[in-house]
């Protein structure tokens, strides 16, 4: 009676293992979009900083993408601080370079400074829907 409760435990282990293994076989890494990002200019108003960000924008994702903006966010993920002129195109596994100026509050900048990233996406239109997807970046002078 015991090895038969041992058994099925067994065989449920290794179910649940083989479903989750190809769960995430399947899944999308949510990269699709990565880069790198600089500081430059930062001009100090109050409790704010006025600051230029350059970005490099790598598609890693499955298709080319058009008329597509970034958006930063505060650290709270919900306060929209603005978003890039539109990029026209980026390729499929290409980049682009993206500058924009961005007021931001001095508590988001030494954030940065410490080595959190800015809290970027980009948002475009695909197959008649409005996709956002997170951009991964790290620090790096170009």
């Amino acid at each position: 009676m015991r090895s038969m409760r041992f058994s099925r435990a067994c065989v449920a282990a290794l179910f649940a293992t083989l479903l989750l293994t190809t769960i995430t076989a399947f899944a999308k890494d949510g990269r699709d979009f990565a880069g790198f990002y600089s500081l430059s200019q930062p001009k100090m108003e109050g409790d704010h900083v006025r600051i230029t960000l350059r970005l490099q924008v790598h598609n890693n994702g499955d298709a080319d993408v058009k008329n597509a903006v970034v958006s930063l966010r505060q650290r709270t993920g919900f306060d929209l601080v603005g978003t890039t002129k539109p990029i026209t195109l980026l390729r499929l596994h290409d980049h682009v370079n993206v500058s924009q100026e961005f007021t931001i509050s001095r508590h988001e900048y030494e954030n940065w400074r410490e080595g959190i990233p800015p809290e970027l996406s980009i948002i475009y239109r695909a197959n008649g829907k409005t996709w956002e997807r997170s951009i991964q970046v790290s620090p790096k002078d170009f």
